[in-house]
């Protein structure tokens, strides 16, 4: 996905990210996964994005 954008571009959003880095396919996979299975959790949104929506919401780390 990084790759549409420029190098300081990239930077910038890794930079937004408290975990440093963009996510990995198998860490998506692992969620979509336990959605799959977990028959009890129904109108749900789990973000998953490194901490990134606390920090844009103005949450500190």
């Amino acid at each position: 996905m990084l790759r549409k954008f420029k190098k300081v571009q990239q930077r910038d959003i890794i930079d937004s990210i408290p975990m440093q880095r963009i996510g990995r396919p198998d860490e998506i996979a692992h969620h979509v996964l336990y959605l799959i299975q977990a028959n009890y959790i129904t109108a749900e949104i789990i973000t998953v994005d490194g901490g990134r929506s606390l920090i844009l919401a103005g949450g500190h780390i």
